[in-house]
């Protein structure tokens, strides 16, 4: 994970034109400007723009309770060196010209070199008006601070590629603004800038806020070797993340979490998963000596929700088409809309959703995935293995299974094992009967 400021990692040098026009457009207005305009003609240097690329005003209070109106110019110059001294003196030059300008600011994604600030500075000490601001790109860095909903609304969509990628990622890690749908759409149109477990962690939390895991699973992209990676994202750097920022929903980093370790576990030894899920600092480089001395409040708050959330999901999901466990309303998943439960929306009468999930195990019936159960719970359904140690290497690595198995073949063994008729069918008579006699199972 990195420190410094959002801004620092913006490419200026990348940000010109037409795009460095648009970001002062949205700064000028977020700071309070009012009728900011855009010139038409005035996109790129040597346009036909009158002088200036965007037009705004700022209204002052004065100390008799009136206000002043200032005329503001902002001619925006996109450099890959230090902005040429004539460029200066032309745009000062033409707006001393227009007695109504107030302000001229001259704005560079480059820097302006000390001859051109000297001479801005002579020049203004002969001329009031208008007083000339020079923004390299340091002073947008500080605009784009000060601004940061601007900021991150417009400067992803006029940076493009790894480098709006890398922008993304660090104001998720430093200030939890997660992406947008379309940062969303764009990536998984664009997989092949997705290569670091970092950005694969930043857009599945995003998915588990605004998506569908099932539609983009981002965790499934990258190759077996990242796993371990994949892991301390999941246990470390993620929940690092919503400690640090505050914003992000514990559920939702949480089930972001469990998913990618879902993803990794397939790829890692259970001794290695099992080295991770006891204490996953150790294996850090860094100042993680703290935690890495003392794991068990990190185990306790972090690792066992995301671990239960794990095994949560998967029971849910390998029950749907199981002919042994049954599982109804979804434990993790989600709820069945059916009956009063989904009804009570429009109607507070109704009777509040009983969190309560009830499970049904047919002892006498094999396992979907092929387990041998004689004897014994079906793995995902047996009591949470880190109530108060560790997880199991047996645990594990039946959890790993499960993965590894359904991944490949999604339907199981309902196919073969099923006799009763469709799979709806037999869950909706499961249903009917607990619910007839709700006392025999609760």
């Amino acid at each position: 994970m990195h420190s410094g400021p959002v801004a620092n990692d913006i490419p200026w040098q990348t940000i010109k034109g037409k795009a460095l026009e648009e970001l002062l457009f949205e700064l000028l207005g977020a700071m309070g400007g009012v009728d900011v305009t855009w010139r038409t003609g005035g996109v790129g240097d040597g346009a036909s723009d009158g002088g200036r690329d965007i037009e705004a005003a700022f209204i002052h209070p004065t100390p008799d309770g009136d206000v002043e109106r200032e005329k503001w110019w902002i001619e925006v110059k996109g450099r890959v060196k230090s902005l040429e001294p004539i460029a200066v003196k032309s745009a000062v030059l033409n707006a001393a010209g227009n007695e109504s300008v107030d302000v001229l600011v001259i704005a560079s994604n480059s820097v302006f070199t000390n001859p051109t600030r000297d001479w801005v500075e002579g020049w203004q000490r002969t001329h009031r008006r208008p007083r000339v601001r020079l923004w390299d790109h340091t002073v947008l860095d500080k605009l784009v601070q000060k601004n940061p909903v601007v900021s991150a609304r417009v400067i992803p969509d006029i940076i493009q590629g790894k480098e709006r990628l890398a922008l993304l990622v660090e104001q998720f890690e430093q200030v939890g603004r997660i992406p947008l749908e379309e940062d969303l759409d764009y990536f998984w149109s664009n997989q092949h800038w997705v290569t670091e477990p970092r950005e694969v962690s930043c857009l599945t939390y995003a998915e588990v806020v605004l998506g569908d895991l099932t539609q983009r699973p981002w965790g499934a992209i990258l190759d077996d070797s990242h796993a371990i990676d994949i892991a301390i994202q999941a246990l470390v750097a993620l929940p690092m993340t919503m400690v640090r920022t505050k914003v992000l929903a514990g559920a939702k980093a949480t089930s972001a979490s469990a998913y990618l370790m879902q993803c990794a576990l397939p790829n890692i030894s259970a001794n290695g998963v099992s080295m991770l899920l006891t204490n996953p600092f150790e294996i850090l480089d860094g100042g993680w000596d703290k935690l890495s001395r003392s794991p068990d409040g990190w185990q306790r708050h972090i690792i066992r929700p995301i671990w239960g959330r794990l095994k949560g999901e998967l029971l849910d999901a390998c029950s749907r088409d199981c002919v042994r466990i049954s599982v109804d309303p979804g434990m993790i998943l989600g709820d069945d809309p059916r009956g009063p439960r989904y009804w009570r929306r429009f109607n507070p009468e109704l009777p509040v959703k009983d969190d309560r999930s009830i499970i049904i195990e047919y002892n006498e019936k094999p396992c979907a995935v092929g387990f041998d159960l004689q004897g014994r719970q079906c793995p995902l359904f047996e009591a949470d293995g880190m109530e108060d140690s560790s997880a199991t290497i047996q645990e594990i690595e039946e959890v790993s299974r499960v993965i590894s198995y359904r991944r490949n073949k999604p339907d199981g063994r309902f196919l073969e094992l099923s006799k009763g008729g469709p799979l709806n069918h037999r869950i909706d008579q499961m249903v009917n009967e607990v619910l007839d006699s709700p006392e025999d199972y609760l």
